[in-house]
């Protein structure tokens, strides 16, 4: 059984036992908790002789993403309902975790920023004998042990990192609207899978991305499993915690941004401006908004009209395009 599995797609318990004594075994009634035990699967278990074995399946509700607890499991003979009679406990508890659906999208254009390769005192730039140039980092947790630069490593003692890229690209940061009242269930349940798809389509793209909150919270960890780490985070989030998008602004600003929002003030727009540094790309996804157009910046805008009859996946694809094919490269791009 799998511990990872994604809303609406099926998912179940196999369950194999063996009758390992001399005898053969009675009917047996076995049942297991589902979901901290709002569910009971119940099953019976056909007479075994020494040495056979006896199998069954139930599935898992997959309608709703979220963690859930199996078990324990228990098995009663002498009652075929398992009311009564000899009662125990044969397996422990294990949890399943239901990620958020993520739709295949189109991956943000690069668009504006900063190079890293100038800003950052521990990147260098060499050539290798091949003729291409590559730049050195150091080593950070998680990184491909194959890719590190040991003659570099040896001159200064620490680490280093060989980039496959002469330029670093610049990092982008999702942001996730939970602010309490911003959202109705069925658009926080768009936001969540708005986000997991967005970060998901950067790291397939071998973008650097940064998942948060407007409370401030950052989701998933980075290194090797960083994906998967933002799903586990996205498949317990709530709307709760404070309201911190302005005081994001001197800690987070990124060359490109994707706000995740709900219903959106005015101030709203002009602190997603703000979060933006220099000519960069702000894309806003509104889930839960009647604003058709952001105000003018100096970068990019994009708007992406994701509502309840809008589906993301479509609104968010068809924006790319249009501003991939130059349509909307000077203003707002909408649907």
């Amino acid at each position: 059984m799998s511990d990872r599995l994604q809303v609406g797609v099926e998912g179940s318990v196999a369950i194999q036992v063996t009758n390992t004594g001399d005898r053969r075994t009675p009917t047996i009634a076995v049942t297991d908790t589902v979901a901290g035990g709002r569910r009971t699967a119940r099953f019976l278990l056909n007479p075994m002789a020494p040495g056979e074995s006896s199998s069954a399946r139930y599935p898992i509700p997959t309608e709703r993403r979220g963690r859930y607890r199996i078990g324990p499991m228990r098995r009663a003979v002498g009652d075929p309902f398992g009311l009564t009679g000899e009662r125990q406990q044969i397996s422990g508890t294990t949890e399943v975790v239901v990620h958020p659906r993520v739709h295949d999208v189109m991956p943000l254009p690069e668009s504006g920023g900063d190079d890293l390769d100038y800003d950052a005192a521990n990147v260098r730039g060499r050539p290798e004998p091949g003729g291409e140039f590559h730049t050195l980092r150091d080593y950070e947790h998680g990184d491909d042990l194959r890719r590190v630069h040991w003659r570099s490593t040896a001159r200064r003692g620490s680490l280093m990192i060989r980039q496959e890229e002469a330029r670093r690209r610049a990092p982008v940061l999702v942001l996730l609207d939970t602010r309490p009242g911003r959202h109705d269930r069925t658009s926080f349940e768009v936001a969540v899978e708005a986000a997991a798809s967005v970060v998901a389509a950067l790291d397939r793209d071998g973008r650097p991305v940064t998942l948060m909150t407007t409370s401030g919270e950052r989701l998933g960890s980075p290194g090797r499993r960083h994906m998967a780490t933002v799903l586990d985070a996205l498949a317990v989030v709530e709307p709760g915690g404070p309201d911190h998008l302005t005081t994001l602004l001197g800690r987070h600003r990124a060359a490109a941004l994707v706000a995740v929002m709900g219903r959106m003030h005015g101030v709203d727009t002009s602190a997603l401006n703000l979060l933006v540094r220099g000519p960069g790309l702000l894309a806003v996804v509104a889930t839960r908004s009647a604003t058709d157009a952001l105000p003018p910046r100096r970068g990019t805008s994009i708007l992406v009209p994701a509502g309840h009859d809008t589906p993301f996946r479509d609104a968010w694809n068809e924006c790319m395009v249009r501003w991939e094919n130059g349509t909307a490269r000077r203003r707002p791009a909408s649907l």
